[in-house]
């Protein structure tokens, strides 16, 4: 008898209850509501495989009703039939009690503000079948401490406006070598101050405003392709003088488009012995700092990258 113990054990265990689909308690703009017993979330169907996590497209505002803790989201279509191919404006946006969330591999785009706000997230993952992130998608999310992506981010082709921005904590290495995108925008990687690396793809060709500006460091960000033609000014600026940011880097395929006097922005002075280090300790040549410190006439200081050519900013691999 005591050896069925543990048997009789597992089998007392709960099942992890099913996704389900109702009309009843559906919030404006949603046509329908999914529930697994904890987390009841508007969804807006548009034919049999195509739904929207949160409202209709155009519609802004959270689709949530109720629920907290840690949300998967992958059993949705086999539990329910409901194939969640977007998430729409701020379909998750500020829920304080969610703690995790995994998307599905259906989920091809991710429009703004879809999990915005939500302070107590710390894990996200999204599923391989992302093509698109909409502006500040994880806008504010200071407690995130892990995103997974699909390895490379295949097939991505827009990274939106302010997508990370003020995820201090974040801590995971941005992979979108495999991307398809041509523009990293404004505030797009800012404030990222705890990861390590961001491996941009082959086509970008535009470094928006501030794109990657107020990073702790040394770090390194690896770029896939050619110089970009477009960098904004304050793409690359530090939090503060002299406090090292990124180390730039270009991979050896384009290297006849890259000066061979490696450089970095935008150690200085004592800085120098710190960047070299950094800058050995990734299997990379010596650096040197590129741009100035210059006061404005409000009296800030702050960095502008001189006029050089672009393919004098990055370091060789």
């Amino acid at each position: 008898m005591k050896r069925l113990l543990p048997l009789l054990f597992l089998l007392a265990l709960p099942a992890s209850a099913a996704w389900t689909l109702s009309t009843e308690g559906v919030p404006s703009g949603c046509t329908h509501v999914i529930t697994d017993g904890n987390w009841k979330i508007g969804v807006y169907r548009y034919s049999d495989d195509n739904w929207n996590l949160g409202k209709y497209s155009g519609a802004n505002g959270s689709g949530y009703v109720a629920g907290s803790g840690d949300l998967d989201l992958t059993g949705v279509e086999a539990d329910c039939g409901v194939v969640i191919k977007a998430s729409n404006n701020g379909a998750l946006e500020r829920i304080a009690g969610l703690t995790s969330i995994v998307f599905p591999d259906s989920l091809e785009t991710m429009y703004g503000n879809t999990v915005a706000g939500c302070k107590a997230l710390t894990n996200a993952v999204v599923g391989s079948g992302i093509r698109s992130m909409g502006q500040q998608v994880f806008y504010d999310c200071s407690s995130l401490k892990t995103v997974t992506l699909p390895e490379g981010c295949p097939g991505l082709t827009k990274l939106g406006n302010a997508a990370f921005r003020m995820c201090k904590n974040l801590e995971t290495p941005l992979d979108f070598s495999k991307s398809v995108f041509t523009e990293l925008p404004t505030y797009a990687l800012v404030d990222l101050q705890k990861v390590m690396e961001i491996r941009l793809p082959e086509t970008v060709t535009t470094l928006g405003t501030e794109s990657l500006r107020y990073h702790a460091g040394p770090r390194a960000i690896w770029f896939y392709g050619p110089p970009p033609t477009s960098v904004a000014n304050t793409a690359l600026q530090p939090v503060t003088s002299p406090v090292a940011s990124w180390v730039l880097v270009a991979a050896r395929k384009h290297a006849a488009d890259w000066k061979a006097d490696a450089r970095v922005l935008p150690f200085e002075g004592s800085e120098q012995a710190t960047a070299n280090a950094a800058a050995k300790a990734l299997g990379l040549r010596g650096v040197k700092p590129i741009g100035k410190w210059t006061t404005g006439t409000n009296g800030t200081t702050h960095w502008v990258v001189e006029e050089l050519p672009a393919e004098t900013m990055l370091l060789l691999y």
